[in-house]
């Protein structure tokens, strides 16, 4: 493993050469831009590959600083959240009014008290996840017909930084329970996505005209997502 810095004028990339397939961008867990790539990558691809991704980094780097003045989600009454897209309230009911841990009626989000807000936040986190699993069934089926994989197991649970990731050689998908609280198009564009990399492990030429093919309007989409990180639990 090889780390170094590539200045951007404003702001360094700290990039890691390591044994990966694909390249890789983030932001660190204390606003660093970073970028991870490929033993045979050289610090000369490396640079081009971080000043054409320059504008990617600058928006990131922009929302990283503006979510740390977020407050945190409390979890009580008259939160707001989102579901596919849609802002709803939280509204916490007491055992004897509710025997759901979590229901959605109109435009509240009804959760049933516990011991503690962490009770609640996992409540709900447990909800969006049966959300998206629910949704995914609907239209995974057609997807892999239609892309022609079908991965061996779907993993949904949070992740800090990334909408969804995959595994080729094991057939192993994983999606972000985030993607529950934006647009229908965002789960459906990330599921296809990760498809196409069991087919096309890279981001080059094959993917893109896969994408393209399977999910017209996904750069759109993509953009959406990138302007809107997983909010953290």
């Amino acid at each position: 493993m090889e780390i170094f810095t590539i200045n951007m004028g404003a702001y360094d990339v700290r990039v890691t050469r390591k044994r990966v397939k694909n390249i890789n961008f983030r932001i660190g867990p204390h606003g660093e831009a970073l970028m991870s790539i490929p033993l045979h990558v050289s610090h000369a691809e490396a640079e081009r590959i971080a000043r054409e991704h320059a504008s990617w980094f600058e928006r990131a780097l922009t929302r990283s600083q503006a979510r740390k003045g977020e407050a945190p989600v409390q979890w009580g009454t008259g939160e707001k959240l989102n579901v596919w897209g849609r802002p709803v309230t939280l509204r916490v009911l007491p055992p004897s009014e509710t025997s759901a841990p979590c229901e959605l009626r109109d435009d509240e989000l009804l959760v049933r008290d516990g011991p503690s807000a962490v009770w609640r936040s996992h409540e709900v986190e447990n909800w969006l996840q049966q959300e998206l699993m629910a949704y995914l069934n609907d239209i995974l089926l057609d997807r892999e017909l239609a892309i022609g994989c079908t991965p061996t197991h779907i993993t949904i649970r949070r992740m800090k930084t990334r909408w969804g990731s995959c595994t080729p050689s094991t057939g192993r998908i994983r999606m972000n329970t985030a993607l529950a609280e934006c647009p229908h198009a965002c789960a459906n564009t990330v599921l296809v996505h990760e498809l196409c990399h069991l087919i096309a492990h890279d981001h080059g030429p094959r993917f893109q005209a896969l994408m393209d093919l399977h999910c017209p309007g996904w750069r759109v989409t993509q953009r959406w997502l990138d302007d809107h990180p997983p909010r953290a639990l």
